[in-house]
């Protein structure tokens, strides 16, 4: 059986320092100047706006380039599985864009501003079916498959296989860990202070839910390039 650093065919390091060290560079922005921050980090032009949508490039193209190695799945629906990562990253990189209006300025057509409550030319700002509730299925998936099921594994309590098994493929690998934990903990600041009545206390008092957003393009960046290397190897031994 192959060991869990040989499922990734990507270094550890980087899912365990990147996205902390990000998260410490973001939180160190708003310390040290908020104007700065919010120009440039926050902004509709900033890093977090922008960043996402670059890490998630490789994201598309491994999902989609993964089917090319189809027949060394174990299962015929482990490619759609991706696929539909593939095309879940599309839309996300997408709308985070407004496809492109962010950059080119052009107007929103009269028929999407009608429905669109930003005026913007994207999907998620016309229903929840559209922004919450799949953004909420993707933060359980990053949560649960992508640090949950590894720490199940590190402990021994859940078993992989080997690549004949279909959970070999489908449950995220260690590289995910860090990127799946910080979805699920990053706003948890914003949270407890709402739920406490009060203001989010410096240098929380920003909008987690981008750093959010940012760590989710993260852990799908990992997730589909690490099945891409890993797919790509096994249909060379084939």
């Amino acid at each position: 059986m192959q060991s869990d650093t040989e499922r990734n065919y990507l270094p550890e390091w980087l899912g365990l320092i990147a996205p902390p060290l990000i998260l410490s560079a973001f939180y160190l922005a708003r310390y040290v100047d908020l104007d700065f921050y919010l120009n440039w980090m926050e902004g509709e032009r900033g890093i977090i706006e922008n960043l996402g949508p670059l890490l998630l490039l490789p994201a598309i193209y491994c999902g989609i380039a993964s089917l090319r190695y189809r027949k060394a799945f174990p299962q015929s629906w482990i490619s759609l599985w991706f696929l539909l990562h593939a095309i879940g990253a599309l839309y996300f990189a997408g709308e985070e864009i407004s496809w492109g209006q962010h950059f080119f300025n052009w107007q929103t057509p009269e028929t999407i501003s009608s429905l669109n409550d930003q005026n913007e030319t994207n999907l998620h700002n016309m229903s929840s079916w559209l922004d919450q509730k799949p953004r909420i299925l993707l933060w359980v998936w990053a949560l649960t498959g992508g640090f949950f099921a590894p720490l199940l594994i590190m402990i021994g309590l859940l078993k992989t296989g080997g690549p004949e098994d279909w959970r070999y493929w489908v449950i995220p690998p260690r590289i995910c860990m860090m990127s799946g934990l910080l979805v699920g903990s990053v706003r948890l600041p914003e949270y407890l202070s709402f739920y406490m009545g009060v203001t989010p206390p410096f240098p929380f008092d920003i909008r987690a839910s981008e750093l959010q957003e940012l760590f989710l393009t993260m852990f799908l960046s990992f997730y589909l390039v690490s099945v891409y290397r890993r797919v790509a190897a096994q249909s060379a031994k084939m």
